[in-house]
């Protein structure tokens, strides 16, 4: 009788795609159709199986022991822990291990696959330090983007995508192929915001971290994206666009700011209210102008927002000056501003 052909077809596709009866790619921890369509995907919370195809040529079981015996024995007779065997003693043994044989599919990573880890490879070696320098003190520490956010966006695929929009971005305003990695970008950063949205009505003591870094994400993107795209007419449009997502990002802070100081966001805290200070009188001379010409505005009832408003301008003036390793103090003034002023 001739032997049964081998073929590649996999049971272990996502939920979704066998009840749509469609072909599951089994890229984890989404696969293609489920992120192409924004569903949900199992795939994400099941564990990866292990399938095991037995050899052509079996192994009678008491040699594979002996083999195995063998090869436990020499590895623990070294000093190092390092195994002794020769490379043809290593192919043997490979060649008779049940499993080892997949097909190309199986072996070969998509062009998908490797351009993700390439962006995610840039970005923990080069944009999450970027982001370190621009917004945490050197006297805090300097892994919370590189390790810990990281690790976040593995458990989180709407800051994973955020973070892979970050590094393509990164590489494009590094003049690394612009075009393509701005188109990069946007893909991921729009994949990122859609799957944000329904973790904004809520949020969780599992997610409220990932919620606030995708918000971080954003206030970054949104002043890189500036770059290379095509320059508008009215640079302040664009000023008052970044500073309206900087405040819709700040809604968690705002929420209770006391938590956050206490979470390991403390070293992005800025203190609220801000203690007084004393600027320089250049600086004091410009501001009483500004309280001068609002209280000659025709709409008296504008005075009670132009007054909070430039108290927010002198606190944002006094902490550039003392934090001035800090160049994210300029977001003091986007968050603590009264909303009042952006609606004018």
């Amino acid at each position: 009788m001739p032997q049964r052909r081998y073929h590649n077809k996999s049971r272990h596709g996502c939920s979704q795609c066998k009840n749509n009866r469609t072909k599951c790619d089994e890229d984890r921890p989404q696969c293609g159709r489920c992120r192409r369509i924004g569903s949900a995907c199992s795939l994400a919370t099941q564990p990866a199986n292990l399938v095991f195809v037995a050899p052509r040529n079996k192994m009678p079981s008491n040699q594979a022991r002996d083999d195995s015996s063998r090869i436990i024995h020499q590895s623990s007779s070294n000093p190092d822990g390092y195994s002794s065997q020769s490379p043809s003693d290593l192919v043997s043994v490979a060649a008779s291990t049940p499993g080892t044989e997949h097909s190309d599919m199986e072996c070969d990573f998509t062009d998908t696959e490797k351009e993700r880890l390439r962006l995610m490879n840039h970005y923990a070696l080069h944009t999450s330090r970027s982001i370190t320098d621009v917004i945490i003190p050197r006297d805090q520490s300097q892994s919370l983007w590189g390790e810990w956010v990281t690790e976040l966006a593995f458990k989180h695929n709407f800051l994973l995508h955020g973070l892979l929009g970050l590094s393509a971005l990164h590489l494009a305003l590094k003049g690394v192929s612009p075009q393509r990695h701005t188109v990069m970008a946007i893909q991921h950063h729009d994949l990122g915001v859609a799957m944000f949205r329904p973790h904004l009505s809520n949020i969780t003591p599992e997610n409220n971290d990932a919620v606030f870094a995708f918000s971080c994400v954003v206030v970054l993107y949104t002043f890189g994206i500036q770059r290379p795209s095509e320059p508008t007419e009215d640079p302040i449009d664009r000023l008052h666009q970044v500073f309206s997502l900087i405040r819709g990002s700040s809604f968690l802070v705002k929420a209770d700011h006391e938590t956050m100081i206490r979470s390991r966001w403390s070293a992005l805290m800025l203190p609220h209210p801000f203690p007084p200070t004393v600027l320089s009188a250049e600086l004091e001379d410009v501001l009483s102008k500004l309280l001068s010409r609002a209280a000659m505005a025709p709409e008296a009832a504008r005075m009670g927002i132009y007054e909070p408003t430039i108290q927010t301008l002198r606190h944002s003036l006094a902490m550039a000056i003392m934090y001035r390793r800090i160049k994210m103090t300029f977001s003091y003034f986007a968050v603590i501003c009264p909303s009042e002023f952006w609606s004018m």
